[in-house]
């Protein structure tokens, strides 16, 4: 079993591995977002060790686990009676775990749980009256070989028999690549983010307003003075919308027939078909690399009414106001 444990994390790795040495090579790399999913996908196959995460959230749940650090809130989650437990444990450099846990009974049951990176905070939050959910902040320490240091909110409402993501939005980042990698000569970028996220409500539904300062930077090798090639600040606004199902920054139409994409790697792979005069949910505006690298497209983040999510070309989409 032992054996088998190992080689298991060894094709893990030289799996993520493969996937920065491709992006370095073909002339992109991946997004925050890209690389969070990665880190995500690769807990879903050590089923030993989420096995003993689960011990570790039942433990803390019914106030065992003395000296592990945690978060914890409570709120009105499910449509079950009562209101329910909500904690979070970082279990290693790379993992952690968010579980909900029934609070109206003498021993607290599990009703479900979710791999995340580790954690930094943990809350619940109102999305519009009688509806809460859970605002997860996550860490992506990715400075050895991937050259990312990332924070992500994530927010999560009760859907069925479990948590679903409804927003999520880096609000944190330092990225830094060698230009060799990229053939543009010699020395480092890089990309710092800071995001200033402020949480209110409007009409009753949650609003969430979000300031993020860019800036690109060169300097000639990795711990020399950073000079400031450009920088630009953007400004979001997300609303709760009950008939998307998400936060939104607007509704947007098709303007002709096209493709909802996925992007894996440096590309965006076709999805399914879009027809001109469909309706979509616009969730982020994904315009960093353009913005980056100048000739590059810039894409929406958009939901479509069969809820799938996707990408299309910003000059495929008319913005409905």
């Amino acid at each position: 079993m032992g054996n088998k444990r190992y080689w298991l994390r060894a094709i893990i790795i030289l799996i993520l591995a493969g996937f920065v040495f491709y992006n370095r090579t073909s002339g992109s790399h991946p997004s925050t977002y890209e690389a969070r999913a990665m880190a995500v996908m690769s807990q879903e196959v050590q089923k030993q060790d989420v096995k003993k995460g689960e011990e570790i959230l039942k433990d803390l749940a019914c106030g065992r686990g003395a000296g592990i650090y945690h978060f914890q809130a409570e709120g009105d989650l499910t449509p079950n009676a009562g209101i329910e437990k909500i904690i979070g444990v970082t279990i290693s450099k790379d993992r952690g775990l968010v579980g909900i846990f029934s609070n109206n009974q003498d021993q607290p049951v599990m009703l479900t749980y979710i791999n995340t990176l580790p954690i930094q905070e943990v809350k619940v939050i109102r999305l519009e009256n009688g509806h809460n959910a859970v605002l997860v902040r996550e860490l992506l320490d990715e400075r050895f070989g991937a050259y990312f240091l990332s924070s992500f909110y994530v927010l999560y409402t009760w859907e069925g028999h479990g948590l679903k993501e409804v927003w999520r939005k880096v609000v944190g980042n330092e990225e830094r690549w060698n230009k060799k990698w990229f053939n543009q000569g010699k020395g480092w970028q890089g990309v710092t983010e800071k995001v200033a996220t402020d949480f209110s409500h409007k009409d009753g539904k949650l609003l969430i307003k979000t300031i993020s300062n860019q800036t690109l930077w060169a300097s000639e090798d990795v711990n020399s003075s950073r000079k400031n090639v450009r920088s630009r600040t953007v400004t979001h606004t997300y609303c709760w919308n009950p008939a998307w199902g998400a936060m939104v920054m607007a509704e947007g139409r098709v303007s002709k027939n096209t493709s909802l994409k996925i992007r894996q790697g440096n590309k965006y792979i076709d999805k399914q078909k879009l027809k001109a005069g469909e309706k979509v949910a616009i969730l982020e505006e994904e315009d960093l690399l353009s913005w980056l690298k100048p000739g590059e497209p810039a894409y929406w983040r958009v939901k479509t009414k069969n809820g799938q999510v996707g990408y299309i070309l910003k000059s495929e989409i008319d913005y409905l106001p």
